[in-house]
């Protein structure tokens, strides 16, 4: 058996192992409810995995979503983009499926599948996909909660498969107002994935085993690597059914290849929302 094969089988066994000890051990939310939410964020600096378009653009996100009380969801986003060539400008939109985990005190997660609608001229870096599908888990204990996923990335012409792992914190603040609840959460992620390469290279060509010169010749491998590592620290404020958040974050790409353009940088990311 093939080396990905082997880890896309050993992936599978885990995670139904996981979903298993998830609907068994844990006590699951009695009453669900089915939520709308909306919400609109601005991100100083779009990146993807620390790669950046070469006008270093900053974004808006708005969002609206519904989650059913089974945990079937659907959610849409539409980014739109501005930079120094060009103002605030609509440039695609993503459209989200998936289940979410009944809720338990020590496992959620959620599987998901999104099909992106990037303009044609977009000069998003992640503008190439076409479509994602993947799992997140998040096993939860009163040290560092741990967040673990994993997805497949489709484009024109090839699959991309991705790994993540980070840690995280949440601190509660509750005030006299028990309507009213802060929350700050440090957090610390790794971003792995396969990276496509090709190279051209000159062949030595013969006749009857007599060297007669060479020609040009092209090759193409897939490796996979460290793609980014990120920690950030939002700060969330929760007021009734409105919400709103800050979140400062660094990102430092890894293994950039041919053609990328990537810089360890700062941004932050600002958001209001609400949830019915």
């Amino acid at each position: 058996m093939k080396p990905l094969n082997k880890f896309l089988l050993s992936a599978l066994t885990f995670i139904l192992v996981v979903c298993r000890l998830n609907a068994q051990n844990n006590q699951v939310d009695a009453d669900p409810k089915s939520i709308f939410s909306a919400s609109v964020n601005y991100v100083s600096k779009l990146n993807y995995f620390g790669r950046v378009d070469s006008l270093k653009s900053s974004g808006m996100l708005t969002s609206i979503g519904y989650q059913h009380k089974s945990g079937l969801y659907a959610q849409s986003n539409f980014i739109f983009i501005q930079n120094a060539a060009q103002p605030l400008n609509y440039t695609g939109a993503s459209l989200e499926g998936g289940y979410k985990f009944p809720q338990s005190k020590h496992f959620s997660g959620n599987l998901f599948f999104t099909d992106f609608l990037y303009k044609d001229n977009s000069v998003l870096v992640q503008s190439a996909l076409h479509y994602q599908t993947g799992i997140n888990l998040v096993v939860n204990n009163n040290i560092a909660n741990i967040n673990t996923g994993a997805d497949l990335k489709f484009s024109n012409d090839k699959t991309d498969l991705g790994i993540s792992f980070g840690v995280d914190h949440i601190f509660l603040i509750k005030t006299a107002n028990k309507k009213i609840v802060w929350a700050i959460n440090p957090s610390a992620y790794t971003y792995w994935g396969t990276q496509n390469f090709s190279y051209s290279y000159l062949q030595k060509t013969s006749f009857l085993g007599i060297p007669t010169g060479s020609a040009p010749a092209s090759a193409s491998y897939t490796r996979f690597n460290l793609l980014s590592y990120e920690f950030s620290a939002p700060v969330v404020l929760v007021a009734g059914k409105l919400n709103a958040s800050f979140t400062p974050s660094f990102v430092a790409p890894e293994n950039l290849i041919a053609n990328e353009r990537g810089i360890q940088l700062f941004y932050c990311t600002i958001g209001i929302g609400i949830r019915l």
